[in-house]
């Protein structure tokens, strides 16, 4: 595993966006996507760039979301604490004693959320509701922290990506920055192809609120018309106590969707591209929905074939989410096989 991957992906997972304040991420991408689509702009919260001309050729949509959850300030109490209300689905049982940012007026403020010590709990209030949840700033009372937080106000984890053994590393935006990453990734490979080499015009769209409702992709999908659209995220992998059953594994290579909402022919033209590119894939069975921007991108005007190419993560919507640096590497070279040869398919 090259360190330029490791890094890559770590930077990428440091930048800030939960879901409806993605303004920070999406600029940060916006300028480094520019350097393989010069055309790349924000809009509504996402991030659009295109590669190779359009006319006569398949459009091509390579789509990962580049928010993540966390939480917006709901109350300031007379104390000086505040209360969050989460945004996406955070693991209630991990947040009591978690470090956190709050972006304030003037910058980040640290914090972390308050827990009883466990001699002054009982049952079920050891795993409080978000809604009892309160972040302590360090401040004695309202007034210090008005001054510099005001309700609406992001709330993220606060841990820093850290380098794991083996090539892995760990993060609490690894959903989906590590797809962010594949698909900038497999956009510097597409983007050195010559033109004449590229048979798909080729669209890179870092989608806003996948967290709550897909907002981006759809509207992605309405401006753009893509003729096969394929959204790029994470997926379950195995842990310690986990059953096989539905999970994939880190460092066996991308998981290649199987759905009765994604395009068939479509599923099985990746899988054919990674074999015939040597890169190691996994299926990914879902019967039902896939969760992910793919049910929205398959709804473009006119219809679009759908597919997912999805990184295994462990532990899902924590601050400690951990991938294989290899899997999101490999992630970037299915994509760009299959740019190349989309036209055959």
């Amino acid at each position: 595993m090259s360190t330029q991957w490791i890094n890559r992906i770590m930077e990428t997972a440091a930048l800030r966006g939960v879901s409806g304040r993605e303004h920070q991420a999406a600029k940060a991408l916006c300028e480094q996507l520019k350097q393989f689509a010069p055309d790349a702009v924000c809009r509504d919260g996402s991030v659009i760039g295109h590669i190779g001309a359009g006319e006569g050729k398949p459009r091509l949509m390579l789509c990962a979301h580049l928010d993540q959850v966390g939480f917006f300030v709901t109350d300031i109490t007379k104390e000086g604490f505040l209360r969050i209300g989460a945004v996406g689905g955070v693991d209630r049982r991990l947040l009591p004693g978690q470090p956190v940012a709050v972006m304030g007026r003037n910058g980040e403020l640290f914090g972390v959320i308050s827990i009883l010590p466990p001699h002054l709990t009982k049952g079920d209030e050891a795993v409080p509701d978000t809604e009892q949840l309160c972040v302590d700033l360090g401040f004695a009372d309202a007034d210090a922290v008005k001054a510099q937080v005001a309700l609406g106000d992001a709330v993220y984890f606060a841990p820093k990506p850290m380098q794991l053994l083996g090539g892995r590393v760990t993060a609490p935006a690894l959903d989906d920055r590590c797809g962010v990453a594949a698909v900038m990734g497999a956009a510097e490979q597409i983007a050195a192809l010559p033109e004449d080499a590229l048979p798909c015009a080729v669209t890179i769209v870092f989608s806003a609120q996948e967290e709550r409702g897909s907002r981006g992709a759809r509207l992605a999908a309405l401006e753009e018309h893509p003729d096969i659209a394929i959204a790029v995220d994470v997926t379950f992998a195995m842990s310690y106590g986990e059953k096989p059953y539905g999970c994939m594994e880190l460092g066996k290579g991308p998981a290649i969707g199987i759905s009765s909402t994604l395009d068939e022919a479509l599923s099985q033209a990746l899988i054919c591209t990674a074999a015939a590119a040597g890169i190691p894939y996994q299926k990914e069975i879902m019967p039902d929905g896939t969760g992910t921007d793919a049910d929205w991108l398959a709804l473009a005007p006119g219809g679009a074939a759908a597919a997912t190419v999805s990184v295994p993560l462990q532990y899902m919507h924590t601050p400690v989410e951990v991938v294989d640096c290899g899997d999101v590497e490999q992630t970037a070279a299915l994509l760009a096989a299959f740019a190349g040869r989309c036209r055959d398919l």
